[in-house]
Order: structure tokens, then C-alpha cells, then sequence
């Protein structure tokens, strides 16, 4: 078990010598490190500042959780509606895929930026450029510049969870890192609860684009909080320059990642929702491409110092369980999640308000829930392991039983089968974080943090996207099997593929309820791979170790007045 060491942090250090910048010659994380040296880790940065400034400082950080949550719950509440009001619905899912794609591919670039020009700097970009997103999507005037400024809005929102999670980390002590953590998913289930019923509703009464413009005011406060308000934090650079930082990236790594991603999406869109065949140059071409970009990954990542995802790690069992944990994770929330509109507004016709607000209360509270509890179990000294592994377990039924959802379930039925698995998720998020940041050293708890949000990133990007492929090419199948003979099989399975709410309510019967009946089943098949999935999650999380956290937090005493009376060389006492 590796030492921890806490570095104190007096106002006015000696001035340490500059460490060498790091070159293409030095690795990102040494798996060898992570065994045998002990851990360098700065004392927190709370202790140096008031506590009104520490409060208002997390609630700016906080709030591009908030938001990030928001629109997480926005999106697939509203997409159903805005894909059918631009006629492709067929394209809904790209405007979840495409952020978590952009996200993916920037979330190194944050790490840098952290590293090199700091935090601050690193926070109001990413928020200046999700903002900048936010208002191309106001005012999209079709379906694909809408999923294009998607993508400019992941490009920032890569960074906005990223820079905060490491903002936060330096703040506090180790051991209480998973209250806080539990707080921030407090806050991040406030966004969720918010972000389905909010955005429904202004859809239903104002137009979509009102769902992105109560977004930007948010953003603004979370950049004003900050600029003024974080102090630099006393962890010595790692490059000289953003340049030499930028010029340490592996960036053919990052473009063989993302292309292989962007291909094997492309592919399977190209057949599922375009209904072309496997033997189309397009899909096949997509799919290879994918397949030799995977290949070429897998050998850029062997022989680069720094790679975007440093193989060697996965030769360690602890962060490889991390990662691998985290992905897996990752994959099944956003797939599950994504289809719970899909099945209110379509087979239940509910409004989108409707749809939003039971997505939304379900997440929203379970995430807040499990979060809480997770940061008080570990503050209070209590082994994060077994219950990651405990949290992992009602996921992955309740994606069995939510494939067995019909109209003829209760609304408590519904609501418990939904709420059970962001509870589980989310307590195994607090886990996952705090096993992987005690692994590492203060110095490099940020490309390690942005390393499992790239990982954690991708599972998401492969969720919506591979979820929204399989259950619109089962629908595909399930139509086109079962129509009655004399209807226009072609054009109605595109119909409803581009606009599947009011296409298939335009249906006469019996083929609005064959339509129905296909469109519950293909939702089923796809909540089926979830636990499937789940079940990888669970195997994984098995390999995760229990790692030193420092000292269990003292109840029913403040330390605060202490630590910063420490930090000056005083007696706390």
C-alpha cells in the first residue's frame, strides 16, 4: 500500500527548483509509481481561504454541474420533439452522441490546460466555449447545424466536469473528497431533476430553442465565480509552456480515437437509420475503418510516452478496474437512460413535460441519494470497495426489468424500475473517483482525472449511439415483420424512423398498435444489452483495491479555523 505524504502549504514557500518539462520521452502515469512511491499530495487549498469565498467558490465550480446536468436531461427529453420538428427524428440520438464525442476528444486537451495555465484558466474556457455551443443551438436553423453546434458545445463541456472535479480536489482533503463529491452529485441531480420537466416545458410552450437559451445565464455565473474567486493552486507545472504542454499531447492518438469512434457510429447509423444494407460500401467502409483505426490505435499507444490512453495502465489491476469499471458504466447509464423519453413519449404518448419530468425526478433524486451517502460512508472511514461492488448489483436488474415495461405498468412500477439504477450509478461514481485520485499523487491527479473522464466519456459516447442503433434497427426489423402485407412496409418504416411520435399515431389500425408493439419491443431488446453490460460493470469493479485515504474526518468538530491557522505556522490549538 503506497505511503501518503501531505505537503503543507505555508504563505510564502521557498521557491522549489523548476521540474523538467516533460517531453515526448516522459511517460503520462508510471504504473510502477502507482505501486512503489509514495504519494506527494499538496495540503488543501480550503485551509487558505475564508469560508465565504470557499462557499461561493464551489458554487460557481458547481454550477457547470448544475448545467452539464441540465442539459444532460434536456436533450433526450426534447430530442423526440425537435427531431420530428425538423423531420429526422432518425437523427435524435446525434445530438446526445456528437457532445459526448467532442467532449471525448478535448477532455487531454483540459488536462494540459490545467497543468500548464492552470486551473482558471482551463475552467473559463471550457465554460466560454460551451456557452458560445449553447447559443449556436438557439439559433440552429436545421437539424444538422443543430448537431454541429452539439458538438462545439461538447468541446467545452469536456472540460467543464473535468477542470471542476480537479478544482474541487485541490479545495479539500482526500478523505472528505467523497462528501464533497456526494455534494457536487447533490447539485448535479438538482440539474437532472430540473433539466426534463424545465426543457418540456418551454419546448411545449416557447419552442426548443428556449431550452438552450435558460442555459447561458448559468454559465456566466459559474465564469464570474471563478475568474474572481480561485486562487492558483500550489502543484508546480508540469510544462514550461502551453505550447510545450500542447506538443506533449498524442494528438495522432486523439484523432485514431476519435475516428475510430466517428466510424463505427457512421456505420451502424448509416444501416439503422438509413435503412442501408450490411453490403453498402457505406456501412461496411465505416465499419473497417473503424476496425483498422482501433488497430492503429492500439500501436500509436504502445510506442508514444504520453499516450491518450496509456495502455500500461491496464497493466495494473486497480486502475485498469477503474477505467474499465468506469467505461462499462458509462456505456449502460447513457444507453439506459436515453430510451426512458423515447418509451413515455411514443408508446405512453405523454407530452414532453411529461417524459422529462419523470426522467428527471428519478435520476435527479437518485443521484443525489447515492451520492450523499457515498461521500459520508467513505468520510466516516468506511471501505469504498464492497460497497461499489453492492452498488452495481440494482442497476443491472432493474435493466431486465425495465425490458419488461408495457402500458399496462404503474406508475410507482415505472418510477422504481427508473430510480434504482442512477442510485446505484451514482454511488459508484463517488467510488470510482476516489479509488483512482488515492492512486495517484497531487501532481498527477489532473491527466489521471481527465483520463478516466476520457474513458468515462467514451462508454457514454458508445451508449447513446449504439443504443440509438440497435433499437431503431430492431424497430426496422420488427415493422417490416410484422405490417400487414398490403401497406407501404418502405414508406412507413421511414416515416417513423424520421418522425416516429406522429408518424405512428397517424397510423390507422391495426398497424398503429402492431407500430406500438414494435416500438415497445425494440426499447426492450436494447434495456436487455444494458444488463448485459451491467454485468461487465459489476465484474470489474471486483478487481478495484481499497487504497490509504489519510485520516478519518473527526465528527462534531470544525477544522476548519485549524487548517488555516496551520497553514501560517500557528497552534490550531
Amino acid at each position: 500500500m503506497s505511503a501518503i505524504i501531505i505537503a503543507p502549504a505555508p504563505p510564502r514557500p521557498a521557491t522549489p527548483p523548476p521540474p523538467a518539462a516533460p517531453s515526448e520521452a516522459s511517460p503520462l502515469l508510471s504504473t510502477s509509481a502507482l505501486e512503489t512511491q509514495p504519494l506527494l499530495r499538496s495540503a488543501p487549498l480550503k485551509q487558505t481561504i475564508s469560508r465565504t469565498r470557499f462557499i461561493l467558490l464551489l458554487g460557481g465550480v458547481w454550477s457547470a454541474n448544475f448545467v452539464m446536468a441540465f442539459q444532460a436531461m434536456a436533450v433526450p427529453t426534447t430530442a423526440p420533439a425537435v427531431g420530428s420538428w425538423f423531420g429526422h427524428a432518425e437523427l435524435s440520438s446525434y445530438l446526445g452522441s456528437m457532445f459526448t464525442l467532442a467532449s471525448t476528444a478535448v477532455i487531454p486537451l483540459y488536462g494540459v490546460f490545467s497543468d500548464t495555465l492552470g486551473r482558471k484558466f482551463a475552467m473559463v474556457t471550457a465554460c466560454s466555449v460551451f456557452a458560445i455551443g449553447t447559443v449556436m443551438c438557439a439559433l440552429s436553423p436545421n437539424m444538422y447545424v443543430l448537431i454541429a453546434a452539439r458538438a462545439v458545445s461538447g468541446l467545452g463541456g469536456g472540460g467543464m466536469l473535468t477542470v471542476s472535479s480537479v478544482i474541487v480536489t485541490d479545495l479539500v482533503p482526500l478523505r472528505d473528497r467523497g462528501l464533497y463529491q456526494g455534494l457536487m452529485m447533490v447539485v448535479f441531480g438538482a440539474g437532472s431533476t430540473l433539466g426534463g420537466p424545465i426543457a418540456g416545458w418551454l419546448v411545449d410552450h416557447l419552442g426548443w430553442p428556449s431550452s438552450f437559451w435558460v442555459q447561458f445565464p448559468v454559465v456566466l455565473f459559474c465564469i464570474l465565480m471563478v475568474t474572481l474567486l480561485l486562487p492558483p493552486a500550489p502543484i508546480p507545472p508540469t510544462h514550461q509552456t502551453i505550447w510545450a504542454g500542447l506538443a506533449s499531447l498524442d494528438w495522432a492518438g486523439t484523432v485514431l480515437l476519435v475516428g475510430a469512434v466517428t466510424t463505427l457510429i457512421l456505420g451502424f447509423s448509416f444501416h439503422t437509420s438509413y435503412l442501408e444494407p450490411w453490403s453498402a460500401p457505406i456501412v461496411w467502409g465505416n465499419l473497417l475503418a473503424a476496425v483498422l483505426a482501433a488497430g492503429a490505435l492500439v500501436l500509436v499507444e504502445q510506442r508514444v510516452a504520453r499516450p491518450v490512453i496509456p495502455l500500461a495502465m491496464f497493466k495494473e489491476k486497480h486502475t485498469a478496474a477503474v477505467l474499465m469499471s468506469g467505461f462499462f458504466m458509462s456505456v449502460v447509464a447513457q444507453a439506459f437512460m436515453y430510451q426512458i423519453p423515447m418509451y413515455f413519449a411514443v408508446v405512453l404518448n405523454t407530452s414532453t413535460a411529461q417524459a422529462g419530468l419523470m426522467l428527471s425526478l428519478t435520476s435527479g433524486f437518485g443521484q443525489a441519494v447515492g451520492s450523499m451517502y457515498a461521500g459520508q460512508h467513505i468520510r466516516r472511514g468506511g471501505k469504498y470497495r464492497v460497497m461499489g461492488i453492492l452498488a452495481l448489483v440494482p442497476p443491472m436488474i432493474c435493466s431486465f426489468i425495465a425490458a419488461q415495461w408495457d402500458p399496462s405498468w404503474t406508475t410507482t412500477g415505472y418510477y422504481a424500475t427508473a430510480f434504482l439504477p442512477p442510485l446505484g450509478y451514482s454511488v459508484f461514481l463517488c467510488v470510482n473517483l476516489i479509488a483512482l485520485i488515492s492512486a495517484v499523487d497531487s501532481k498527477m491527479m489532473p491527466r489521471a482525472t481527465a483520463l478516466l473522464y476520457t474513458v468515462r466519456s467514451l462508454g457514454g459516447t458508445l451508449g447513446i449511439s449504439l443504443g440509438a442503433s440497435t433499437q431503431l434497427g430492431l424497430l426496422s426489423h420488427l415493422l417490416r415483420r410484422n405490417l400487414p402485407a398490403d401497406h407501404d412496409k418502405t414508406a412507413t418504416i421511414n416515416a417513423i424512423l424520421h418522425s416516429s411520435k406522429t408518424a405512428i399515431r397517424a397510423l390507422p389500425q391495426p398497424a398503429q398498435d402492431i407500430a406500438l408493439k414494435a416500438y415497445g419491443q425494440s426499447l426492450s431488446w436494447v434495456w436487455m444489452g444494458c444488463g448485459a453490460v451491467a454485468a461487465l460493470t459489476l465484474t470489474s469493479a471486483f478487481w478495484v483495491e481499497e487504497r490509504e485515504m489519510g485520516p478519518v474526518k473527526e465528527r462534531g468538530r470544525s477544522r476548519w479555523g485549524r487548517g488555516r491557522k496551520a497553514a501560517n505556522g500557528e497552534d490550531g490549538d
